[in-house]
């Protein structure tokens, strides 16, 4: 064989080499697999086995918002009773120290719940366990609320064919609403009556107080506080390292875990998402950079923030209805075509400063931003048109989240 010939099928070869192992390599980290695979199964089939009771509405329970996926719930089924679990295993550690976040979350399932309750022709007592949040936690499952059923139609009747089912436009919207991390449109103005829509969903929480910023100096204290409070997060290394926990690397592990925090929820473009799934695992620095940088973007796109406040932080009832608040505004706003973001870097910095018995420069902060100082808020957030469709983030099935009575 000839040296020139020999070379050029060297090459061939060679290049052929490459190609199938980049192709290899973008199936084995998942660049196109965004939104498929047993992680997201929940999102497709919460309705499709058309479940009835007490089951059918923990489905709807799993899809709920929750502080950085960790989904800590657990529910214990007796009949028509339900018993819902905050899952301390779950914690954010020093993130959330007082499990504040946590319960914002279950509320956010209870919402979901009493909604499914109310689709498929149910009445519902809901009874939320009083108590104060401490740092001093147990570590076995803790009680926060129960949900008894009491079907209004013969139980023979499916839901479908219930007299009383009374499906709502926030029901219809649970598989619907995801979180947008990516930038929002400025050049969409929300109207005054869309806004007073927004706020006619609190009429129900009178323990609860809604603090929308629309204005160019509230926004930019807003914006200021939250860059702030991000920096120091980043620069503690205890809560860097509990919130660096959740954070999935590759989607293998996501499939795994079927919880944490992945990339394809991350408001990037298909092309930044594939380009950063071939790279190498990132450090943790890049990681904290790359969240610096797009809260800097999320602000920089945001024309309206929120603040959802309670008269007592660490009042338990009052962190599961400010979750219920949370989760109701969301799916009201998937109803109308708007984008949601969490932005807690705020509220995680009170109770860090609180837990470390240091001035409560952030708490102090807030009453500023509000003007009142009778309300805490406990949790922050931001509102405008998307420029992108949220995708979804992983699930737990049910299997995982429901123990035996």
């Amino acid at each position: 064989m000839k040296r020139r010939k020999f070379l050029q099928i060297t090459a061939t070869s060679t290049v052929t080499v490459l190609v199938a192992g980049g192709v290899w390599r973008s199936y084995d980290r998942g660049v196109w697999s965004t939104g498929t695979g047993a992680a997201y199964e929940p999102w497709q089939t919460w309705r499709e086995d058309s479940p009835s009771g007490a089951l059918a509405l923990v489905r709807a329970a799993i899809l709920a918002s929750n502080p950085h996926n960790t989904q800590p719930w657990l529910f214990q089924i007796k009949g028509s009773q339900i018993d819902v679990y905050a899952d301390t295993s779950r914690q954010l550690g020093a993130m959330d120290p007082y499990l504040r976040e946590m319960r914002i979350g279950l509320g956010c399932a209870l919402e979901n719940m009493l909604l499914t309750a109310q689709a498929q022709g149910y009445s519902v007592q809901l009874t939320r366990v009083p108590g104060r949040l401490t740092t001093q936690y147990s570590t076995d499952m803790q009680r926060v609320a129960t949900l008894n059923l009491s079907p209004n139609t013969s139980p023979n009747l499916s839901p479908d064919t219930s007299p009383n089912a009374s499906p709502s436009a926030l029901y219809d919207a649970i598989p619907n609403r995801h979180t947008n991390r990516a930038a929002y449109d400025l050049q969409r103005a929300i109207s005054a009556e869309t806004l007073t829509s927004l706020v006619v969903n609190t009429r129900d929480y009178p323990e609860l107080k809604l603090f929308l910023f629309d204005g160019a100096e509230a926004r930019q204290l807003f914006s200021e506080g939250t860059l702030a409070a991000t920096a120091a997060i980043i620069a503690d290394d205890t809560m860097s390292h509990d919130g660096d926990r959740w954070f999935r690397s590759s989607w293998k592990e996501l499939q795994t875990q079927r919880s944490g925090v992945y990339i394809d929820a991350s408001g990037l473009s298909w092309a930044m998402r594939s380009f950063v799934k071939m790279l190498p695992s990132t450090s943790a620095e890049m990681r904290h950079q790359s969240w610096l940088n797009m809260t800097k973007t999320a602000l920089a796109t945001s024309p309206i923030f929120g603040l959802i406040a309670v008269q007592d932080l660490y009042d338990q009832p009052q962190a599961l209805q400010a979750g219920q608040l949370w989760q109701r505004i969301h799916l009201w706003a998937t109803t109308q075509g708007l984008a949601m973001q969490p932005l807690n870097q705020l509220p995680e910095m009170v109770d860090r400063e609180q837990q470390l018995g240091k001035a409560p420069t952030t708490a102090n902060f807030l009453e500023q931003l509000t003007k009142d100082a009778a309300w805490k808020p406990t949790f922050a957030f931001r509102l405008g048109y998307p420029t992108t469709e949220a995708l979804p983030s992983a699930r737990r099935p049910v299997e995982e989240v429901v123990v035996n009575a």
